[in-house]
């Protein structure tokens, strides 16, 4: 204990001095503020704390992700203190340890349990360092506030050692003057506030009096409940200039890691302090600096949050009343018109109702947050509609066409203008998770891809195999990548290998003649020339603050953790609840599919197979290269069928066009 004790002098004491002599360097300081909800509430989102944020008019609003997948208080508060996160679920164990704080000798404190959180961050699939934003800061942080109630408040301010360079404990009755002395001290200051209101009384008394320069970030303290990790933040100080001059408007909140206006993540709570300070950002912490800009919309925040939290339990709803709407009208209209008169048609529009899905899902976005009784009815009833207007105006078997093009049109118009509505629908990537922000999810990549596939295969209908018809295919995939990885848009990871494989499949089975090995070597190298593609999209259009880029600085440390941590999410995902079933149901569904694969013939062309063999291809190697995994595959498949369930309700009489031998100049 007595080492432990010099080390913990030693590394505060000095910086103590500087901060007292020189006066720049104590204005040059941050305040971090946890605020808890009143503790009679229920433990969530407090819309007190937020109501309290938006009255404070200096302050720049916005939500704030707190964990990335399922949500624990603590881990909430160790991602602020590393500034980088994973899945909890990555870790082993999951669970955090328990953490007790010990006062010590001078003032500061160890925390006890520290050496559990150390080992296990050893094992995340990618570096995490515990304490890093403290470690980065000369003389460590101070810690203002009563850690007798909710000790683990007391995690931003520990340093990598285990060490708070200053306890200031117990004391509520003065936490503002308290925290802005601290603050003449240490270059951070980390306060637990008192909860609901009293607390929000002592955050108007730190912005009151912080001194001009003065960064102070606050944020409603990770409640216990395990909920939807969205949460309000606040900060004062992002918006002044190097005159320290202050911004009298106050903005909204937005970081690179979101994109998205009123929306960062805890992860960029730590860069946006060391870049407040002068300090440079150490490569471990993946967050971005926090800028306060564009218009502060306090009232906004509640019902963005409301409508995030509903995507989840939605999404399995939604997507079942199509289906259930189509059996319906299988139902009624055998009933009343006779099975032989109709199946044939209403498999047609079913499965073009399939197709429309990703369509469709943008109109209750679009509304806001209706209810779930009108979103599913909106969803399932536009599918089936637009399903049967294409059907009854477009000939068998070009009628795919329509919703490829108006669906991907759509959606990458909508990427253009910031995923806006993509984001809302209930299958984009959802930001209340902190795995993805803005762009286009795991659940839109393989339908899009099928979708394409499926447009292409009713562009070039009853076209023979040529070198030209598959530049066609390799073309538009072209473009689909592009637009799925561009940082700006799609920026999916994984889309450009998604594509490059369905499509160079696809375009392979294009080709006139025989596989050779030298079609084979081009096929394995799609994946990695969709990576590649990829890498100089995020370069050329993410501003070097894309997706790849920390893999393309970090080397091949950064893809090999990259790769360990999809690796390890993928996994986990096929183990859980009851995807290991649906999995096995898909897959024998493609095999059903590719076993009894007379059931299609005449084919209209050779496109049709290669479409939904590309299709599955592109299923396949997407389940093992995203980390959603197996998610990948049910997708694919559920679009499948629909493209299949049209080609089965080909009408009767419908003759195929025959196919010509491709000349030798194709």
């Amino acid at each position: 204990m007595a080492i432990i004790c010099l080390a913990f002098t030693v590394l505060t004491f000095p910086a103590i001095g500087a901060a007292e002599d020189d006066p720049s360097l104590a204005e040059n300081t941050a305040i971090l503020v946890l605020v808890p909800q009143d503790l009679e509430e229920t433990p969530s989102y407090s819309e007190e704390v937020a109501e309290g944020f938006a009255e404070i008019r200096a302050l720049s609003v916005g939500l704030t992700s707190v964990t990335q997948g399922s949500y624990r208080r603590e881990q909430g508060l160790l991602d602020i203190s590393q500034g980088a996160r994973v899945s909890r679920s990555t870790y082993d164990p999951s669970e955090v340890p328990p953490v007790g704080l010990a006062r010590m000798i001078g003032g500061g404190g160890v925390v006890e349990g520290w050496e559990a959180i150390l080992e296990r961050a050893e094992t995340a699939p990618q570096t995490i360092e515990p304490g890093l934003l403290a470690s980065s800061i000369p003389g460590g942080a101070a810690y203002v506030g009563d850690a007798t109630k909710l000790q683990e408040t007391v995690i931003p301010a520990t340093n990598r050692l285990g060490f708070v360079s200053s306890l200031a404990l117990a004391d509520t009755t003065d936490t503002a003057r308290r925290a802005i002395s601290q603050s003449y001290n240490y270059r951070l200051v980390v306060v637990a506030t008192s909860p609901g209101r009293n607390g929000l009384r002592e955050l108007e008394q730190i912005v009151r009096m912080r001194r001009p320069g003065q960064l102070v970030i606050a944020t409603q303290t990770p409640p216990l409940a395990p909920i939807l990790p969205l949460l309000p933040i606040g900060a004062v100080g992002i918006s002044e200039n190097a005159d320290d001059e202050i911004d009298p408007f106050a903005h909204g909140l937005t970081s690179d890691t979101t994109n998205l206006p009123n929306l960062v993540a805890g992860i960029d709570i730590a860069p946006t302090i060391l870049d407040h300070l002068g300090i440079e950002t150490p490569d471990e912490m993946t967050g971005k600096p926090i800028s306060a800009e564009g218009e502060r919309q306090p009232e906004e925040l509640t019902p963005f949050r409301d409508r995030l939290d509903e995507l989840g339990p939605r999404r399995n709803a939604a997507l079942a009343f199509v289906f259930v709407g189509w059996l319906i009208l299988y139902l009624a209209v055998g009933a009343f018109f006779g099975r032989e008169r109709t199946f044939r048609r209403v498999r047609r529009i079913g499965g073009l109702s399939v197709l429309w899905i990703p369509t469709v899902i943008l109109v209750p976005a679009a509304l806001g947050n209706p209810s779930a009784e009108l979103e599913y009815t909106l969803i399932a009833g536009l599918a089936l509609l637009l399903g049967f207007l294409s059907e009854r105006f477009v000939d068998w078997p070009r009628a795919p066409l329509v919703p490829a093009v108006v669906g991907l049109t759509v959606i990458t118009v909508d990427l253009a203008f910031g995923s806006h509505l993509v984001t809302r629908s209930i299958l984009g990537p959802n930001p209340g998770y902190g795995s993805r922000f803005y762009g286009i999810g795991n659940e839109l990549k393989p339908a899009l891809m099928v979708l394409l596939l499926a447009g292409l295969a009713a562009l070039l209908s009853g076209r023979p195999k040529s070198r030209k018809n598959a530049a066609i295919v390799l073309g538009f995939g072209l473009t689909l990548g592009v637009v799925l990885g561009s940082g700006r848009l799609g920026a999916g990871v994984g889309a450009a290998i998604i594509v490059a494989s369905a499509t160079a499949v696809a375009a392979l089975m294009m080709l006139p003649g025989k596989m050779t090995w030298k079609r084979g070597a081009a096929l394995v190298a799609a994946p990695v020339v969709g990576l590649a593609l990829l890498a100089a999209l995020d370069l050329a259009t993410a501003g070097g603050q894309g997706h790849y880029t920390s893999v393309l600085t970090g080397g091949g440390e950064g893809f090999a953790d990259d790769v360990r941590r999809r690796s390890t999410l993928a996994w986990q995902q096929l183990w859980n609840g009851n995807m290991p079933v649906v999995t096995l149901a898909c897959l024998l569904a493609a095999g059903f599919a590719y076993r009894n694969r007379e059931m299609f013939k005449p084919w209209a062309g050779p496109i049709w197979p290669a479409a939904l063999t590309g299709g599955l291809a592109g299923g396949l190697i997407g389940s093992v290269t995203e980390d959603s995994g197996p998610l990948l595959i049910v997708v694919a498949t559920i679009t499948l069928t629909g493209v299949c369930a049209y080609l089965l309700g080909r009408p009767e009489g419908t003759a195929v066009a025959s196919v010509q031998t491709p000349s030798t100049k194709e």
